[in-house]
């Protein structure tokens, strides 16, 4: 049995490394918003930030499984849509904290830009894998 490692492989282990820079400055932004005493401390951040690792994790399965076509393309697509779901979470309550001062419009701006990276590279998978396999019947 052959083992193919493609550019499947190569997008989600890419996808991955975005997502989990992102869920490092939602840690940061969770330590900045218990410094200086926010409402509802860190816990929200950590929580997003989990859960965006989470389906980071799911994006490097899929990857790994794209020899099982459509198991890792839906493992895929899967990452791709919870990582941008719990991402935004992060952005929108980064957003709420760059209103009050307490964050720089730069860590608001990367960790959305991780968020979109991550959902593209993901979807990109999983939309390759899922050609992939209709292209070999």
């Amino acid at each position: 049995m052959e083992v193919y490692v493609g550019n499947a492989f190569w997008l989600g282990i890419l996808g991955a490394i975005f997502g989990i820079l992102a869920v490092v400055l939602a840690v940061q932004l969770g330590g900045m918003s218990e410094a200086f005493n926010a409402i509802g401390g860190s816990q929200p951040y950590v929580n997003a930030a989990g859960t965006a690792l989470i389906f980071s994790l799911v994006g490097i399965a899929g990857g790994v499984l794209e020899n099982s076509k459509i198991l890792g393309a839906g493992l895929m697509i899967i990452a791709a849509l919870g990582d941008i779901l719990s991402i935004s979470l992060l952005s929108a309550l980064g957003l709420a904290q760059y209103l009050v001062g307490l964050m720089p419009l730069a860590v608001l701006i990367s960790i959305s830009l991780f968020a979109v990276l991550t959902f593209v590279l993901f979807l990109l998978g999983g939309i390759l894998i899922l050609t992939k396999a209709r292209d070999a019947q």
